[in-house]
């Protein structure tokens, strides 16, 4: 499982994560980063592959991926 972690205090809501992965990111009425959803199964695919733009794409640095063992 990949676990995914976002700074709401480093956020500046340009918004990059939301573009390449709408799934699991949103903003919220002030412009901030909020997760839809907190994991995603496996670190393969195109899940996989949309939250490892999402975290390169934030210029803030706001999203941690992380791998977890089952």
């Amino acid at each position: 499982m990949t676990k995914i972690k976002v700074n709401r205090d480093t956020c500046q809501g340009y918004g990059n994560c939301v573009i390449a992965f709408p799934a699991a990111f949103d903003l919220d009425d002030d412009g901030l980063v909020v997760l839809k959803r907190d994991s995603i199964n496996g670190a393969d695919g195109e899940e996989a592959e949309a939250l490892r733009r999402a975290a390169y794409d934030c210029p803030t640095e706001s999203i941690t991926v992380a791998e977890e063992d089952q």
